[in-house]
């Protein structure tokens, strides 16, 4: 078991060793963004962003009307991009669809033509999560002239509702962390050129919404329990590192999974507010790079991802209420009903779901999106879990999720 640090509010969790240049700037992190003030000023993850190709969002929407709890809200064009507002409520974070309205060559088709999988879909890509803050100028100036973080423009002059300001790509995960001053309970963006959908895609994504209500998914499947990206296992401690230093996150804990040649590692917000409104990240990464697999004979399925699909996020977990349906003694858990609801719905999945209530998780992962080139989640935690997972859970959707990515 790890130790805890000092000055840290919580034991830290997990089994894996990280350098001493890790645990010393970790301390070091903290440290100087609480006496900053950027600990403070960050509040909550405000909303995702993620982008497809042009003319293809309304599938996306389609495809997360009907298997998660978010509601189409509106849409809006700004900047040459095209958004589209899923909202589960005002206490969890948006889900923001954004399409180029033509092709364009940003960071995001760059990034993706490095990978052989990634660029037959260059425009789609997780962008990254945008934080509420308390000010936004001040913390700007703060990151960018003391701590020399890039930014993709430079902060306006007037900072008008609503305005996400991003940094460049990490050079170590590729997506990008955003900040916007928004001190309303409703989240605002900026909607001035509203965009509507025609009458025939309003109806079906109605129907989407109708069904995921039909099947009562709309009674156990509850906002985004946690995201997790992958990275090559030389980023792993800075790609982590990095994120500390510009969140409020904390790292909570790493655990070794060997038989996947692979570790967990996960950073949660542990300022008071409930998980749902900031989610926790997780960072996945291999313990041996793919060039030695030749000569150890391990498997790596982390980074045959990673290789085919550059660094990015894998995957978007979506709590389960805990619970169990009919007589208890059959055993058949909330997460059981859901997964079979949605196989009505011809949702496919990798898998069968992994784990039990007894090891007090159970799981499962979707197919990869064509949408979004994502994996979503189900996650049931049971009886208050606490322990975020379990490392036989993780090693076998690890695994699940590896067969589809070999680089052949």
């Amino acid at each position: 078991m790890a130790k805890p640090l000092k000055n840290q509010p919580y034991q830290r969790k997990g089994d894996k060793e990280n350098s001493e240049f890790f645990e010393n700037y970790l301390l070091q992190i903290y440290q100087k963004r609480k006496s900053q003030g950027i600990e403070e000023n960050i509040q909550y993850i405000h909303h995702f962003l993620i982008q497809v190709e042009p003319n293809t969002a309304q599938d996306l929407i389609y495809e997360k009307l009907l298997q998660t709890p978010f509601n189409y809200e509106q849409s809006f064009e700004s900047d040459g991009y095209r958004y589209h507002l899923l909202r589960v409520n005002f206490k969890t974070p948006d889900l923001l669809i954004r399409e180029p309205l033509v092709e364009v060559y940003d960071a995001s088709f760059y990034l993706n033509n490095l990978s052989p999988k990634s660029k037959q879909k260059p425009h789609t890509r997780y962008i990254g999560e945008v934080f509420s803050v308390k000010d936004l100028r001040k913390l700007v100036e703060t990151l960018h002239n003391e701590n020399k973080v890039l930014f993709q423009s430079i902060l306006p002059e007037k900072i008008e509702a609503g305005y996400t300001h991003f940094t460049e790509p990490s050079i170590y995960t590729n997506n990008c962390i955003g900040y916007t001053q928004d001190s309303t309970e409703e989240k605002k963006y900026p909607t001035d050129k509203a965009w509507n959908f025609s009458d025939e895609i309003l109806a079906k994504f109605k129907l989407a919404k109708d069904l995921f209500k039909t099947y009562s998914l709309d009674e156990y499947v509850g906002p985004i329990d946690h995201f997790a990206t992958r990275v090559y296992s030389h980023d792993r401690e800075h790609a982590i590192l990095e994120y500390l230093s510009l969140t409020n996150y904390w790292f909570w804990g790493a655990y070794n999974i060997g038989d996947q040649n692979s570790s967990t590692n996960v950073c949660r917000n542990l300022q008071g507010l409930p998980e749902s409104q900031s989610p926790a990240k997780v960072f996945t990464a291999n313990n041996t790079p793919f060039y030695v697999q030749h000569i150890d004979n391990l498997p790596c399925p982390t980074e045959n991802f990673v290789r085919s699909y550059g660094r990015r996020l894998h995957h978007i977990a979506y709590g389960v209420k805990d619970g169990y349906i009919g007589d208890e003694s059959k055993n058949y858990k909330n997460v059981d009903f859901v997964v079979d609801q949605l196989k009505k719905a011809h949702t496919k999945f990798l898998d069968h779901i992994i784990g039990s209530c007894d090891e007090g998780l159970k799981q499962i992962f979707s197919e990869k999106s064509e949408h979004s080139l994502l994996i979503t989640e189900y996650i049931q935690r049971c009886d208050n879990f606490d322990g975020f997972f379990t490392k036989e859970n993780v090693a076998a959707l690890t695994q699940a999720a590896g067969m589809d990515d070999l680089i052949t």
